[in-house]
């Protein structure tokens, strides 16, 4: 992946040359516990050819420092990380010159003095419990650290340091990003530093996963505690203040992430390195106070990165680039294209989440570039924006769906009772409490109950294949429909790539861009390339491998899925070279003729009548393709919308209920 490039419309940063901090401003951060900002400073303004000495002033300055021996270590750690990892070759230093700067931390670390070097090994073991907690160590950060931590000796920041290395650049991430076959985003709150040094350049979270962070990372609720602190409003009436409450809580766990992330964005000039933040879905209906709220947060950031980007080694160019920040808008109603024009319009950049359908996408990435070519005629900037596609749900909803026509069809051919001990059958060996299933209110509730992801991974569990059979279903039929329905996701985020980013389409969109809305053909290719579709909400391993892309495709992984993928590509037999651009295959057409027995299915895989006309005026080749797909007015009606809309919001609502019970602390 090529993050050097330079662009006619967004070009990178020039910020003023300026020398490292100086041993006083070393040590002011230092005390402050910003060793992530001291490591990373090596980050800015890079010219290569002079890392040698750049890291020779700051490796003396941090063991010169006089701080604490911790955070001595934890600086050190930091700073070999950057080149154990690519983010310095990314900003442009050499791959010999990282080389060397990694062996002269590794030198560093070998001569520190007793009182600082007696602080490594319990350094180190934070290091290594901050990564297993990550998804309760079910991660890609977890799985290194399983693999890390046996190979340490009485030199544990060296051995930390070389076995990191070791693990990562022999993994699959690795070797994608490295081969530019492909992009990736964390979709998790937590956990980002480490995927960073991989090349992950995107990361985005939503209020289930927010919730996550805190109840991981105590340290969290204290930052709240103290900014609740700050506001007598909040300490004398906290419910009525429960959203203000909430989005200050989700910023702090979202803070760390615009700093590990701040200068590569830097760099890049924001057009990669973008933190999504989910807006409160319980306005997802309403357009002005979600923007509203968006820009409020907006401002939190810019005076957040302010004043770290000082600590970066900035001085004067502090926060001359905009935050590293984007706005996650559900698309669970039409109010979202007003969200996301405004938003755009504004220089303001938009994450559509809550997305599952072809029309969803479509529609929403027209409504983006409506906007960025307002920002761009109003001399304003356009940076990375991602259009999500949650296949993974969309699977698990059409497998739901059919699940539950299961057993009511069981119920039609063989009794209401049979399919009802069936039913009982498969929650015990699932170890449902039989109270989820008696609370349920006849045979298609218990079913739907019963029936859900969170409880049922696939059609082709024994009991349900029996219920099939009884139903008249051959088990060979529910298994190809198993297969089939894997891929729906992928299918979907197949299309909408295509509709936009195949070779022979991106011109005719560049030349739309340039006639509709006045702008150069610079700046069409720049709103064009500047949106990744963003797979997301993954299930199996091969939901990445087959949406590859170089360019314009941006695979967001949930901590597990990640480590699923990373173990899935040691298999025997497994070549990445069958997943380059990927993303431009097709399945077997037969799989795709299947699925649309499913009326879910074809509202997510089609266009809508007003689509299909437009995109031929466009000049894109819609022939054959069938017109089943969602208005915006029947979006909220799509059993996927409602299923995650309902979550996000009984997540948030829960959250904000810890927020506020925070709060009360201080009422006594």
């Amino acid at each position: 992946m090529n993050q050097n490039r330079a662009h006619p419309v967004v070009k990178k940063s020039k910020t003023r040359r300026r020398p490292l901090m100086s041993v006083s401003e070393v040590v002011e951060a230092l005390e402050s516990g910003q060793t992530l900002a001291v490591a990373d400073q090596i980050l800015i303004n890079p010219s290569k050819g002079s890392l040698g000495a750049r890291v020779e002033a700051l490796l003396a300055a941090i063991t010169e420092s006089g701080a604490d021996g911790k955070v001595v270590c934890q600086a050190l750690i930091r700073l070999g990380m950057n080149f154990a990892g690519r983010d310095a070759e990314i900003v442009g230093y050499d791959a010999a010159e990282v080389d060397k700067a990694f062996d002269a931390v590794l030198k560093a670390i070998d001569n520190l003095n007793p009182a600082a070097g007696s602080a490594m090994g319990q350094v180190v073991g934070a290091f290594l419990a901050e990564m297993k907690s990550v998804n309760l160590g079910d991660s890609l950060a977890g799985l290194l650290a399983e693999r890390i931590e046996p190979g340490l000796d009485d030199n544990p920041g060296r051995t930390f340091l070389t076995g990191l290395k070791k693990e990562m650049r022999s993994g699959v991430y690795w070797e994608i990003i490295g081969k530019s076959y492909g992009k990736f985003g964390n979709d998790y709150a937590r956990g980002l530093e480490y995927l960073r040094h991989y090349g992950f350049c995107q990361v985005s979270t939503n209020p289930v996963l927010a919730a996550k962070a805190f109840d991981e990372d105590e340290a969290l609720t204290e930052e709240l505690r103290g900014e609740i602190a700050k506001h007598e409003d909040w300490k004398q009436d906290p419910e009525g203040h429960a959203d203000e409450i909430a989005m200050a809580a989700t910023l702090i766990a979202l803070w760390p992430n615009l700093s590990i992330f701040r200068p590569l964005a830097v760099h890049t000039n924001l057009e990669d390195y973008m933190v999504s933040f989910q807006l409160n879905p319980n306005i997802a209906d309403q357009a002005d106070p979600s923007i509203e709220d968006a820009k409020n947060a907006y401002k939190l950031a810019n005076d957040f990165l302010k004043d770290y980007d000082r600590l970066l080694g900035l001085g004067g160019d502090s926060g001359k680039v905009r935050p590293n920040l984007v706005f996650k808008v559900a698309a669970s109603h039409e109010a979202a294209r007003k969200i996301t024009r405004d938003l755009n319009t504004d220089a303001i950049g938009t994450n559509n989440t809550v997305v599952y359908t072809v029309a969803q996408e479509v529609q929403l990435i027209l409504d983006a570039s409506e906007g960025k070519a307002a920002a761009v005629k109003a001399g304003k900037q356009v940076v990375r924006t991602y259009e999500t596609n949650m296949g993974g749900r969309f699977v698990s909803h059409l497998r739901e769906v059919e699940a539950e026509n299961i057993f009511k069809a069981a119920a039609t051919a063989a009794g209401e009772d049979t399919a009802q001990t069936l039913l009982n059958q498969l929650a015990a060996d699932l170890g449902i409490d039989q109270s989820v299933v008696d609370s349920a209110q006849g045979l298609a509730a218990k079913a739907e109950a019963v029936c859900a992801y969170k409880f049922l991974k696939s059609l082709e569990h024994p009991i349900l294949l029996e219920a099939a059979e009884k139903a008249g279903q051959s088990a060979e039929t529910i298994e190809l429909l198993e297969a089939d329905l894997k891929k729906a996701g992928t299918l979907v985020a197949r299309r909408v790539y295509g509709v936009f980013y195949s070779p022979e389409n991106k011109p005719k969109w560049v030349s739309y861009l340039q006639k509709t809305h006045g702008v150069t053909e610079e700046q069409a290719r720049w709103i064009l390339e500047s949106m990744d579709v963003l797979p997301a909400s993954k299930r199996i391993p091969e939901d990445t491998f087959h949406t590859l892309a170089e360019k314009n495709m941006c695979n967001t992984e949930f901590p597990n899925h990640a480590r699923a993928v990373q173990i899935a590509s040691e298999q025997e037999g497994f070549d990445l070279e069958e997943f380059k651009e990927a993303v431009l295959d097709s399945y077997d057409p037969g799989v795709a003729q299947r699925l649309r027995a499913l009326p879910d299915y074809c509202s997510g895989y089609d266009l809508t009548p007003s689509l299909k006309s437009f995109l031929e005026e466009v000049g894109i080749d819609v022939d054959g393709w069938k017109t089943q797909g969602l208005e915006p007015g029947d979006w909220p009606n799509f059993g996927s919308v409602q299923k995650t809309s309902g979550e996000f919001q009984a997540a948030y609502d829960a959250f904000a209920a810890k927020c506020v019970a925070v709060a009360k602390e201080f009422a006594g």
